[in-house]
């Protein structure tokens, strides 16, 4: 029989757990219903500043210890694995007080910090510690995506020409999802971020106070521009690319649960053109896949030695790093910021 860990969960609200009460969402849909339903892991503690929530973590998994204080519930439980799923201001020092406590592998939300100083230094200490963090960048736990950018890499739509991408709900909220999944599907094919350009999103939306949208540009270092627009969440939620190559199109939209692939054909209006077809001949996906899960087993294999992060620290710190240099570029008129 398979050895199970101890887990704890430190940060109990919507994507930490009341998620798991949503009746659309496949589960696991949280961090305690990842670890309450896991066959290699025991949930034994869950942390927050607001006790009501804790009948319901009791409810999703009996027994459960329940604490106010993450340095006590790190005391007392001594966890293998740690979700941290605070508010992003907290990250930075969850994280530090669990790698003082010893836990050897880290799953945090996105983003990794607030302060690239601050993720740096984690980075850093994670390093030094052989501790694995696993920051929930959720399309890179998501298994459809690596046939997919392998597909790209190997000319799917032919050499890529152009990508344009859109968001909802705060540069740093939802936009670090975005640049981070562009790295995923893009760094083999065209290489590192190397100069942004930021620019205020002047329509009305809905955002966190602190972390309004930005529209702007990202450019890579085989010189491929990829152009970053925002949207209104209390208009729809969207998380759209499209990614234009010399062969053909590909769409990943539906908030990544579909791809479609569209090939280029005779023009059916102007003889010795061609374009783009209507229908796809390819779609992948359509249903939501189980991505908590995969995140989960990624943590597993990383305590026994059996993989590395999915989603590292440093993939998370460079991302982090593209934000903060559009927000700058932002604040400078759209002056392009060289990373």
């Amino acid at each position: 029989m398979s050895k199970k860990y101890k887990a704890a969960v430190i940060g109990t609200g919507r994507i930490g757990m009341l998620h798991e009460n949503d009746p659309k969402r496949l589960k696991p849909a949280t961090h305690v219903g990842m670890w309450a339903n896991h066959s290699r892991a025991d949930l034994v503690a869950v942390c927050d500043n607001d006790p009501e929530k804790f009948p319901i973590a009791e409810q999703l998994c009996p027994g459960v210890a329940t604490y106010t204080d993450p340095d006590r519930l790190l005391s007392e439980t001594k966890p293998d694995v740690i979700s941290i799923s605070t508010w992003r201001d907290t990250h930075y020092e969850m994280m530090k007080l669990a790698m003082k406590h010893g836990v050897k592998v880290i799953v945090c939300e996105k983003p990794i910090a607030e302060k690239q100083e601050d993720a740096e230094e984690i980075v850093r200490e994670a390093r030094a510690q052989g501790v694995e963090l696993l920051i929930n960048h959720r399309r890179r736990f998501d298994p459809l995506l690596y046939p997919f950018r392998d597909d790209l890499k190997n000319g799917l739509i032919g050499e890529l020409l152009q990508v344009s991408t859109y968001y909802v709900y705060g540069l740093l909220t939802t936009g670090t999802h975005l640049i981070d999944a562009l790295r995923f599907f893009l760094k083999d094919i065209a290489g590192e971020v190397t100069w942004v350009s930021g620019f205020p999103f002047p329509k009305e939306h809905f955002a966190p106070d602190d972390d309004s949208c930005l529209d702007g540009f990202i450019g890579f270092e085989n010189g491929l521009k990829v152009s970053i627009q925002s949207l209104n969440m209390k208009d729809y939620d969207h998380f759209d690319f499209y990614f234009y190559g010399r062969k053909g199109k590909a769409r990943f939209y539906n908030i990544g649960r579909n791809i479609d692939i569209y090939k280029v054909i005779d023009s059916v209006e102007h003889e010795g053109f061609t374009e783009l077809e209507n229908t796809p001949s390819d779609r992948r996906g359509g249903a939501p896949r189980d991505q908590f899960g995969l995140m989960a087993d990624n943590a597993i294999d990383c305590l026994e030695g059996k993989a590395t992060s999915l989603s590292t620290g440093e993939d998370s710190l460079k991302a982090l790093e593209t934000l903060i240099a559009m927000q700058e570029s932002a604040r400078q008129g759209g002056k392009p910021i060289n990373l």
